[in-house]
């Protein structure tokens, strides 16, 4: 940065916005300011509007100024959820059947690793209605391959599908202190930025820093022309890194256990209307351990775990702070359409042990992690929590990110509104899907998708406007959604939802549904297929209708 922007910047982060933003508080007239907060691995019940026990006091406050929804669904993991939010089309038909690797020769059309052309995202559309675009945060939608400095092409950077602004890492996740490594190294535009280290500051930090700063130019250099900012936050996914001081605010506070913990979670959820009063707790899955079977040593060090994620999740939420006043300082909170959402559930990849040193693969015992304890949260940790823990994060469901059940596809969804938004705090319960976020907003502002996209010809947008749930909670909104994501399949309508399960190397004719009525019991709780084997023979005809409809076909197994 030049030394102007350098001025700028340290003036937005030392509180003082007013000083060169005074003169410039002209709200956008006719188009409002669109703000998308994604939050990464955390799970429906682990915000405080949604029962947790964990402080975020801001995420509290934007929540009631808004309205809450209770099912709103994801795609159970971070490339095909993202690739879905932004072009309002599902994963598969835009090319992300599963993470933003890439390179996989003659991969069908669904596993291109990056988005195609045919499928412009909201910000290249918003781009060309005159919206200054910023994105700040994880990518994760550009191929492996395509990640280094010194490839030529920029097309599935963020440059590349209309921002005309970013900063951040391309890969999935990166070191909360020390970005490093090939995609996880911090980019500026499209480059790596200046510093290694963003400032020495955690990467949460770093991020709204310069989303405050893009936003602040903007709003100084270009009044009254409305903003469109993606920022999507590492947090919470591994490696789970936060000051020492916010791990402390929770001592003593997870030595209950995830047991207790999940039962008081689901008790609060009740008490606060944001699941039915008739919803039932899954039970404890059978390859998770009871937290009263541990020993003394792995409740300790499991304690600390979770202590340092809901550290991290309000070290989150003082983040989101951060921006919210800062849009409240130079008047434009009010014009500005704010969605906070989670990009899929709770996290289980570390197992019932957890990991210390790197979020994946097994490394040290529990018994060094004890003698390591207060490096947990530091840069002399890399860790993911314990399996179990992201069962609370999904409470009440079953399963957690990476599953076709609701631990794994049911997520928080804040949509809040000032000007326009009158039933603060409130609470909606109709389906809502991924796809259908930007249509919402596009509808919003009375731009029609385009036909046409820099010279390609563009496929229609598969999500549907939720824009009339704002006023009526009893709108009717789309009633028909597939999933399709490693093999694991799942169909819902009207309040129905059939689940298949797969096991690499068998048929996937020979996949054994279970069938949930989900407009009755909430957390997919009862099986009823036995009871309804009609109804669900037709759910499984028609998810392979969508599927050919989608792009999804033909399956694929998983494998690494």
């Amino acid at each position: 940065m030049n030394l102007l922007n350098n001025l700028f910047f340290i003036l937005l982060c030392c509180g003082l916005p007013q000083l060169l933003l005074a003169q410039n508080r002209q709200k956008s007239e006719t188009k409002p300011n669109i703000i998308y907060i994604l939050l990464d691995d955390v799970g429906f019940s682990d915000l405080a509007p949604y029962g947790s026990e964990i402080s975020t006091p801001n995420i509290s406050f934007l929540a009631t100024e808004a309205i809450r929804y209770n099912h709103f669904e994801t795609r159970a993991i971070c490339s095909p959820t993202r690739a879905a939010l932004l072009t309002g089309r599902n994963n598969q038909s835009v090319g992300m059947m599963d993470l933003a690797r890439g390179g996989q020769a003659n991969a069908p059309a669904h596993s291109l690793g990056f988005i195609t052309p045919k499928a412009a995202t909201i910000a290249q559309i918003l781009k060309e209605q005159g919206y200054l675009t910023s994105a700040v945060g994880k990518w994760h939608l550009t191929p492996t391959a395509e990640q280094d400095d010194s490839c030529k092409s920029r097309a599935n950077w963020p440059s590349g599908k209309g921002f005309q602004n970013f900063y951040g890492w391309l890969s999935g996740w990166t070191d909360q202190y020390n970005p490093a490594g090939r995609g996880r190294e911090m980019m500026e535009g499209d480059h790596p930025a200046t510093e290694f280290n963003p400032g020495g500051n955690h990467v949460s930090e770093a991020i709204v820093d310069r989303a405050i700063e893009y936003l602040g130019r903007g709003f100084t250099e270009s009044p009254g022309t409305p903003q469109f900012l993606y920022l999507a936050f590492g947090a919470a996914h591994a490696p789970i890194q936060v000051p020492q001081r916010y791990i402390q605010r929770y001592a003593g506070r997870y030595e209950k256990g995830w047991d207790q913990l999940r039962e008081e979670r689901f008790i609060r959820q009740k008490q606060m209307g944001i699941i039915p009063i008739n919803a039932v707790l899954t039970p404890p899955h059978e390859d998770d351990p009871l937290w009263d079977n541990l020993s003394p040593i792995e409740k300790t060090v499991y304690a600390r775990f979770m202590a340092t994620y809901a550290g991290y999740i309000e070290h989150t939420d003082e983040q989101i702070g951060r921006l919210l006043h800062f849009l409240q300082d130079v008047d434009q909170y009010e014009n500005s359409i704010i969605v906070l959402m989670s990009d899929n559930g709770a996290a289980p990849e570390a197992g019932i042990d957890g990991n210390f040193t790197h979020p994946y693969g097994k490394d040290i015992d529990v018994e060094e992690m004890l003698i390591r304890l207060e490096d947990l949260g530091t840069e002399r940790s890399s860790a993911l929590y314990q399996r179990p823990w992201a069962r609370v994060g999904g409470t009440p469901f079953k399963k957690y990110k990476l599953w076709p059940f609701g631990g794994g596809v049911r997520d928080p969804l804040i949509i809040s509104w000032p000007d326009q938004i009158k039933d603060k705090g409130g609470i909606r319960t109709q389906f809502t899907d991924v796809i259908d976020i930007s249509p919402t907003l596009l509808d919003i502002i009375g731009i029609t998708e385009p036909k046409e996209q820099s010279g390609t010809e563009q496929m229609p947008m598969h999500g549907s406007s939720i824009y009339m749930t704002f006023d009526d909670p009893v709108a009717q909104t789309r009633n028909i959604q597939f999933y399709c994501m490693r093999g694991n399949r799942s169909i819902y309508r009207d309040g129905w939802k059939a689940v298949a399960i797969h096991q690499n190397g068998t048929d996937f004719k020979e996949d054994i549904w279970e069938l949930y009525h989900i407009a009755q019991d909430f957390s997919e709780a009862i099986n009823v297929a036995d009871r309804f084997p009609d109804l669900l023979t037709d759910l499984k005809k028609l998810w392979w209708t969508e599927a050919e409809k989608f792009g999804s076909l033909p399956l694929v197994e998983f494998h690494f």
